[in-house]
């Protein structure tokens, strides 16, 4: 079989148990975990790709729920939201100077999402990071996965 049919194969069997565990007994965002795993493969997969978005993911979650706390110590309203925001997405970017924050996108994902759960959601900011942290472990597991089931390179 082809990589790109083993690499689904192995994505549609892992996403299967993940939705049934998040969605039963674990108790997790589904959609978290998802996010998490696409952004493995955005940020390169392998062990970087593995190390840039958990670190990355939980950079977002970490700048999201600051800015939600020191907006409600400065008494909520749209304009202080507005600048808490801003100064989130600064060193959100900023932080990227970093190399394991070096990508961008997980760290504005991991902050959209610890809202939606946090906020939209009623969740928490526990229950955010777990399913983060499983999404990209799980990416990186449906890439050794195909790697296992798909095409081998010929040795000389």
């Amino acid at each position: 079989m082809d990589a790109l049919v083993a690499l689904a194969l192995s994505i549609g069997i892992l996403i299967a148990g993940w939705t049934y565990l998040a969605l039963g007994v674990a108790a997790l965002p589904v959609w978290a975990g998802i996010i998490a795993w696409g952004c493995f493969f955005a940020a390169g997969g392998k062990t970087t790709g593995l190390a840039k978005t958990i670190a990355s993911n939980l950079s977002g979650v970490l700048w999201a729920a600051l800015a939600l706390l020191l907006w409600n110590r400065f008494g909520g309203g749209v304009p202080m939201l507005s600048l808490l925001v801003g100064l989130a997405a600064f060193i959100m970017v900023i932080q990227a100077k970093i190399p394991a924050l070096s990508f961008i996108p997980g760290a504005f994902l991991g902050a959209a999402t610890a809202v939606s759960v946090v906020v939209g959601a009623n969740g928490t900011y526990t229950s955010t990071i777990i399913a983060l942290i499983a999404g990209a472990v799980l990416g990186y597991i449906s890439e050794m996965l195909a790697a296992a089931i798909g095409p081998k390179t010929a040795t000389v």
